[in-house]
């Protein structure tokens, strides 16, 4: 090999080692997050969505610091019908996404502000996350403003049995 091909060689390959460790690195990255978002019971996409929607832990649901709430369970009609928290509506994901959920909360906002005379935050939560804040995303494209409820009520029901709902929740 001659000294000017050598040289050639060298400076060809000294792009390639960062080009291997960025790629590294990004494959480490993709890695970590799959794993987080199975742990969370999310695909990676809507985990990556949940860095970007609006959330409420139960502990600040439970502390009474939002005056007006209408919570919304986003999960099926059988689930619902297994367990809920407390008066929530059953409003599935399906029909939010079918457009036909939209009619039926502006109807449970119109009953509700009619009732207390003002606007309520609308608690949408599932079962762990998912659906809820692909719910959120769906109402926000439509100009609706919601917070999830992080972890559901699978995280609901670790703090609170179904007996406490009503008066956890009758701040609301």
């Amino acid at each position: 090999m001659q000294t000017s091909d050598f040289q050639e060689f060298v400076s060809k390959r000294r792009y390639l080692i960062p080009l291997a460790l960025a790629g590294s690195l990004l494959f480490a990255t993709a890695g970590i997050l799959s794993i987080d978002a199975y742990q969370h019971q999310m695909s990676l996409p809507v985990y990556l969505q949940s860095f970007s929607t609006p959330q409420i832990s139960v502990e600040e649901l439970a502390s009474g610091k939002l005056r007006s709430v209408v919570l919304i369970d986003v999960r099926s009609p059988e689930e619902y019908q297994e367990d809920r928290i407390g008066n929530s509506s059953l409003l599935p994901l399906v029909d939010i996404e079918s457009g036909s959920g939209i009619l039926q909360l502006k109807a449970i906002l119109q009953t509700y502000e009619k009732t207390h005379q003002e606007k309520p935050m609308v608690i949408l939560y599932c079962t762990s996350g998912m659906r809820s804040i692909k719910a959120n995303k769906q109402l926000r494209d439509r100009g609706y403003q919601a917070l999830t409820l992080t972890g559901g009520i699978t995280a609901w029901r670790k703090q609170f049995g179904r007996s406490q709902d009503l008066s956890v929740l009758a701040t609301k």
